[in-house]
């Protein structure tokens, strides 16, 4: 049970409401009777500064934080209230695409119908309306309103913040006219892997959509992704980049997405997007270095089975996009956490999943491969809006920088251990090769007349002692 002073009140939605806010950390002062508990803040709210710069990545800078989201009271939008947002759960964000889906209420495909939101979602709607009508507002009280609980809630808000969130403003997003020749400006065998990797990526795609329908998003998809590489040559693609393209048109729609699209890529996923992904694979350890702090039992049985957190890379390098495309309003609650965390916060995450399902895991065959087969296949029940706290206060706890020299240790030891098993498999090789030689140069005695099986052998040597004794015993030779 939580402590009543964990509690922070938070503002009333309906533009009567009369609302403050007077800490950049977003303690609201204001009337009514909502509140959000303090653990689904980034930042407790008594905090120093240098604390909550100490929290911050590189790439997101606390003087950033700092700043006003709009520029000046003309720039801010106009929020709907809910009985306007879109409560026919059929065009989410992907236009001029019209969607159809069957009307069973506990399809994931109305996830953003406001008839089924509940109470806290309600809410929270209210608190972002209050929150983002203030002109004083800054980015770190709007990435407060996208990591605490339910996120931005809606898919209506998250087209309205989602680039203010990146640091765009209503001017950087132009129409961008000739994408339909776009991938003529990438080299074509990356344009035919970007090809085969949407084909893939219709699990995005609501369910009972036609032909028409998954044929223009699969196209626009395709769009957006060669247009960020065409725009930034030093950005290599990688296998699960689509998912995160997916996921951004589905919310953003087509020509917005772009720009969201390649922010995200410039802000959070460069280091991905390199010419080779050892950096990545580095940094896959801070998971390993996490759980030895956190649950070194668990991070033990992992190393016996000789597992490393590889099986992790996915939900890295997809924000759980790959994981979860089919569950779009968990997928897009959780890019609005990450879009307002440190750029290694799904690392956490997953150190946070992987030890909430140690029982799971000791009660699995204890080697390498059945292992492996559970942490990549992730349970739909996960209690995430619990992990993601979690997950903040292990950052909060253990920052990057306070564990980068165990990160290493673990990937050295990965590297030796990874040359071990090439020397292994080498000698094998060199083995069975050898092995190879030696029957083709020993010389077998062949016989003058092919024997069918020893079984005919034993009979042939049978029958010629058999007749030489009844020759001898005829003949009366000694």
């Amino acid at each position: 049970m939580e402590n009543e002073d964990d509690v922070l009140p938070l503002l009333q939605s309906s533009p009567e409401t009369s609302t403050s806010v007077n800490h950049p950390d977003v303690k609201l002062q204001v009337k009514g009777t909502l509140s959000i508990r303090k653990k689904n803040c980034n930042w407790e709210s008594n905090e120093t500064t240098e604390n909550r710069e100490h929290c911050d990545s590189k790439n997101h800078s606390p003087t950033l934080d700092a700043n006003k989201v709009w520029s000046d009271i003309n720039s801010v939008p106009r929020i709907p209230h809910i009985e306007n947002l879109d409560s026919s759960g059929k065009s989410n964000g992907v236009k001029p695409i019209t969607f159809t889906h069957n009307s069973s209420k506990d399809d994931d495909s109305l996830d953003d119908d406001v008839d089924s939101l509940i109470g806290r979602e309600r809410m929270k709607i209210k608190v972002i309306q209050g929150c983002i009508s203030k002109p004083e507002l800054t980015f770190g009280e709007l990435k407060l309103l996208g990591c605490s609980s339910e996120g931005f809630v809606n898919d209506d808000m998250r087209r309205i913040l989602w680039p203010r969130l990146l640091g765009l403003k209503n001017e950087d997003l132009t129409p961008v006219d000739r994408l339909e020749n776009v991938h003529e400006q990438i080299p074509n065998d990356v344009y035919q892997q970007i090809l085969k990797d949407v084909v893939r990526s219709a699990s995005h795609f609501p369910p009972g959509s036609t032909e028409e329908e998954i044929a223009a998003f699969e196209n626009e998809m395709t769009q957006m992704i060669c247009w960020v590489l065409h725009r930034h040559k030093k950005l290599n693609y990688y296998q699960g980049y689509n998912d995160v393209a997916a996921t951004v048109l589905m919310v953003m729609g087509l020509q917005n997405g772009l720009y969201v699209l390649e922010q995200i890529s410039l802000k959070f996923l460069e280091r991905f997007m390199e010419t080779t992904m050892e950096k990545v694979h580095q940094e896959l350890f801070f998971i390993f270095a996490l759980l030895e702090r956190v649950h070194p039992t668990l991070l033990q049985h992992l190393e016996n089975v000789e597992l490393f957190p590889h099986f992790a890379l996915p939900e890295y390098t997809t924000w759980y996009a790959h994981k979860y495309s089919e569950h779009r309003k968990l997928l897009h609650r959780l890019f609005d956490y990450f879009l307002g965390s440190p750029t290694l916060m799904p690392l956490y995450l997953s150190t946070v999943v992987v030890a909430h399902r140690a029982t799971e895991i000791f009660n699995t065959t204890p080697d390498m491969g059945h292992t492996h087969k559970v942490l990549c296949t992730l349970p739909e029940d996960l209690p995430f809006e619990t992990l993601l706290v979690d997950a903040k206060n292990l950052y909060r706890k253990y920052p990057p920088e306070s564990i980068e020299t165990d990160v290493r240790d673990y990937d050295n030891k990965r590297r030796q251990k990874e040359q071990q098993w090439k020397k292994t498999a080498e000698k094998n090789r060199q083995e069975r090769e050898r092995r190879k030689r030696l029957q083709v140069a020993v010389p077998h005695p062949r016989l003058p007349y092919r024997v069918g099986s020893y079984r005919t052998i034993a009979v042939v040597t049978v029958l010629a002692i058999g007749i030489y004794a009844f020759l001898k015993s005829s003949t009366g030779l000694n």
